[in-house]
């Protein structure tokens, strides 16, 4: 490894291996609809690891997108997370970090890719009248990222299928 670049993702791989999440989160809306959330989390209590991360983030993705929050109490130590939300930043990062990754998180990460793929392909339909409207989520991509949610209270895919803005 001679150059900076390679050692920062390096770096980086080895954080989100150990302490990273990779996924995609499941929000229901009032309506029922549901909202899948890729994202790239990583907490911890050393404020240094997460400058770091905070910091080739940014150079990767910008700032756009990119949260940190700053004694997270959600364990019984004071933690900190910095998060990335979103489609185009995971996809940026994850293609940046993929090769380094060595444990799970490498599946997890071409899941998510697989998934922010199949949603820039289908994205954006037209109605009958030519105007633009989101497009449903399919069967596949609702098994695609069921595939790697493993917490216990993960909704199933069945249980998200039954919203109203997926298909198939």
């Amino acid at each position: 490894m001679g150059n900076q670049q390679e050692r920062s993702l390096s770096w980086l791989a080895g954080i989100l291996d150990g302490e990273g999440s990779i996924s995609v989160e499941v929000h229901t809306l009032p309506d029922g609809r549901v909202r899948l959330t890729p994202f790239i989390c990583i907490v911890n209590t050393d404020e240094g690891i997460l400058a770091e991360a905070h910091r080739i983030f940014t150079e990767i993705v910008g700032d756009k997108g990119i949260t940190y929050v700053y004694g997270h109490s959600g364990t019984n130590k004071r933690c900190s997370q910095i998060r990335i939300n979103g489609g185009p930043g995971c996809k940026a990062l994850l293609l940046e970090v993929l090769p380094y990754l060595r444990s799970s998180k490498h599946k997890n990460a071409e899941v998510v890719l697989a998934y922010i793929e199949s949603r820039e392909q289908r994205l954006i339909e037209r109605d009958a009248l030519g105007r633009i409207k989101r497009s449903p989520y399919s069967r596949r991509e609702i098994d695609l990222i069921c595939s790697i949610r493993s917490h216990a209270i993960a909704k199933s895919s069945e249980a998200i299928c039954q919203a109203p803005n997926v298909i198939g």
